[in-house]
């Protein structure tokens, strides 16, 4: 059986989304200056295809879309989420 994993910067991205509410891909790239927005672009289509974020209409501006996490997230995304946490927290001791 696959292993499966979140993309690199899975976890700073749906922390950025629980802090801030739903944000425009231009508004999380921003964020993260320093990090490659290609890099950021592909983890945020990653988690949208797998359902942990979702797309909202952006009724200030209506050429971009906002992001936000998915409030209807299964049991095995949020266990999915809390094994990458801990696999991070190992691994940053390290």
């Amino acid at each position: 059986m696959k292993r499966e994993r979140l993309p690199k910067g899975s976890l700073e991205i749906i922390e950025l989304l629980k802090e801030n509410g739903a944000l425009t891909q231009k508004e999380i790239i921003e964020t993260f200056k320093l990090k490659n927005p290609r890099a950021i672009r592909y983890t945020v289509r990653q988690l949208l295809d797998r359902a942990f974020l979702v797309n909202r209409a952006n009724f200030e501006d209506m050429r971009s879309l906002l992001i936000g996490i998915n409030p209807e997230l299964s049991l095995r995304q949020k266990d999915l989420i809390t094994q990458q946490k801990e696999r991070y927290t190992i691994m940053s001791f390290v």
